[in-house]
């Protein structure tokens, strides 16, 4: 997709004041929760049972995964998380509360349900190849009981923070009264509200969001519209704008760069600067987690949305679900000059 891409910046002085502003800064968030699992080994034969690989194992570990993520995403570039959601009552709940732990984020407002299991992805990695992935899950709506819990628990978050991140991952905590409720209590605080949805989740639950953070293919679906052109990106965009009622939308297009568009005035289109892309999952955390601590630090959309860009280009360089640094948001801002 031919995009003309915009001259978007920031002053090192400037983005260096904000990388140090982003430790002052505490960001609520609220979505799914879980464990992302990767198995390593190799693949030297073909199993005579199936016509399937077999790998030989030689390493497991585990890392945060989901709204986990993000949270680990803004704690690792200086700003204060505080997560909401919900775990199971089993080993890969104490799994995560433990990795959760060596990461020094509170687990304090995780509410636990005994009748869902712990969200745990596990990716089977040959080499460089994934060759599976396997998801152990609980998709169905959270009971009203412990949806009144985590409530309470939100409410609680957000009386300090900056800014609300709600990460949707479609796994039965996100109903429509709790965004509903979100999205009411940080605008009673006029803090920026930013959403990565999901495509599966009606478009309309997300009314009255600062920012929604879709994909392409998350777009495509919320939309009803095919992206192929700058045309129909923006009646994509025009058209999740129209039904949410949201500021704002920034649409990520792998090597297209992103799409910033508003209801009103000229869109703006920044260019990827990822040098080397290994691996794209997480890149969407990255994102929504950097453009979280700039907007509460009170720079505008398009220089919050530049700088997350640089951050998602270190972030695809790296092999699984991956944090960055300000450190390599600096090295990677001084190379792209």
């Amino acid at each position: 997709m031919k995009l003309k891409h915009d001259a978007v910046s920031l002053p090192e002085e400037a983005l260096l004041a904000l990388l140090s502003d982003f430790k002052t800064r505490r960001i609520a968030v609220l979505g799914d929760v879980g464990i992302d699992r990767y198995t390593q080994g190799t693949v030297d034969r073909i199993s005579p049972e199936a016509p399937v690989p077999i790998v030989f194992v030689q390493s497991e570990f585990l890392k945060l995964g989901l709204a986990t993520n993000v949270a680990d995403n803004i704690a690792a570039l200086g700003g204060k998380p505080e997560i909401v959601g919900v775990v199971g009552k089993d080993k890969d709940a104490h799994d995560l509360i433990a990795l959760m732990k060596v990461k020094k984020l509170s687990s304090s407002r995780l509410i636990v349900d005994p009748s869902r299991r712990t969200i745990l992805k596990e990716r089977i990695v040959a080499e460089t190849q994934q060759m599976l992935r396997v998801d152990y899950e609980s998709t169905h709506p959270v009971a009203s009981s412990i949806q009144k819990k985590v409530q309470d628990a939100f409410l609680k978050s957000i009386l300090t923070a900056d800014a609300l991140i709600i990460e949707d991952y479609a796994k039965g905590l996100l109903t429509q009264s709790m965004i509903k409720v979100a999205i009411s209590a940080a605008k009673k605080r006029k803090i920026p509200v930013l959403i990565d949805p999901h495509q599966r989740t009606p478009v309309e639950w997300y009314q009255g969001a600062t920012v929604l953070t879709p994909n392409r293919k998350e777009a495509e679906a919320l939309s009803q519209c095919k992206i192929h052109d700058e045309v129909s990106l923006l009646v994509a965009a025009h058209t999740i704008l129209k039904k949410t009622k949201a500021a704002s939308i920034i649409i990520t297009l792998g090597k297209d760069g992103m799409a910033i568009i508003k209801e009103k005035g000229k869109p703006v289109y920044i260019p990827t600067f990822a040098r080397e892309v290994y691996d794209v999952s997480g890149a969407g955390d990255t994102v929504i987690s950097v453009l979280a601590l700039a907007l509460a630090s009170g720079v505008k959309l398009e220089e919050a949305a530049f700088v997350s860009n640089l951050a998602a280009g270190v972030e695809v360089s790296k092999r699984g679900t991956a944090t960055v640094s300000p450190e390599e948001i600096i090295q990677a801002y001084l190379s792209s000059r």
